[in-house]
């Protein structure tokens, strides 16, 4: 079964070979520097005590990074034992239905052929040392040194799998210092946040999913409704946060929101001796 000790014994190797990489918690493993982004390599347990899955993910800090897992709109992969062959580029996701096309199942063929992740591999922490130097770091560490670096990496493999919302493109185009695009994005949701959608109901200071015996429909979906009004009350927090600094064009004051989010994010997962207050383009530009 995947533990704690397992997963140390996994990371040695790997954190003793790459002092840009810290293991923040149990499982994870962070790329330095940390600036604007929380770059990670994830190990997580299986169904079966024997396997586990390994995935690295790429968070904005400043936007979605106030949450211990990676929110919607992260870049999320997993990956295996060996890079995958030609032709399953990551471009090679990116085009419509491509589980159709004629040489797909010589993915599932060939992933039959290197194994999972597995801890009775007498080797498995030299294999992984090696996917994680060869698939990961190569792609992540450029990513979380330079925001500019992200742009197009954003645009090209982010957008395109649709698992973006408006707000974080308008937090992103923000930080590029790209108003108007943020000024559009943002006029596709501002009916959302203009008037809180719940008005008057204030949900408990405390909110915990309802003990067994008493998990009926009326208290789940009032627990629900609880967790959903204050991820939203959070989102138009901010949102009402930029409207005002985005509608005069005041980069300065835009930044240092930036800034302040990203602060907030840090504290949350424990980073700040690690974090890097860096200027977001949005300054470079002004500059």
């Amino acid at each position: 079964m995947t533990n704690a000790k397992q997963i140390k014994w996994l990371f040695r190797s790997l954190l003793e070979r790459n002092p840009d990489l810290i293991q923040v918690e149990p499982g994870v493993i962070w790329i330095r520097p940390i600036r604007h982004f929380a770059a990670k390599i994830w190990v997580k347990r299986c169904l079966d005590p024997n396997i586990f899955d390994s995935n690295m993910s790429l968070t904005t800090l400043y936007w979605g990074g106030s949450t211990i897992e990676d929110p919607f709109g992260s870049f999320i992969e997993s990956f295996s034992r060996k890079p995958r062959p030609a032709p399953f580029t990551r471009e090679y996701f990116l085009q419509p239905q491509y589980e159709l096309r004629p040489e797909f199942p010589q993915l599932a063929a060939w992933g039959s052929t290197i194994g999972r992740w597995d801890w009775r591999v007498p080797d498995i922490d030299r294999i992984f040392t090696c996917a994680v130097e060869e698939q990961v770091l190569p792609l992540l560490r450029p990513l979380a040194e330079d925001h500019r670096a992200y742009l197009p990496f954003f645009r090209k493999f982010i957008i395109p799998g649709g698992r973006v919302h408006a707000e974080q493109q308008v937090a992103i185009a923000l930080a590029s210092g790209a108003l108007d695009e943020a000024r559009t994005f943002l006029a596709q949701i501002w009916k959302w946040y203009e008037t809180d959608s719940y008005g008057d109901y204030e949900p408990p200071d405390q909110i915990v999913y309802p003990k067994p015996g008493q998990r009926k429909r009326a208290a789940i979906e009032a627990w629900e409704k609880a967790c959903l009004c204050t991820s939203y009350r959070k989102r138009r927090r901010r949102i009402l946060e930029v409207v005002e600094p985005l509608r005069t064009g005041d980069r300065a004051a835009l930044a240092a929101i930036l800034h302040r989010w990203e602060a907030e994010a840090a504290r949350i997962h424990g980073v700040e001796r690690w974090w890097e207050p860096t200027p977001f383009p949005i300054e470079e530009r002004a500059a």
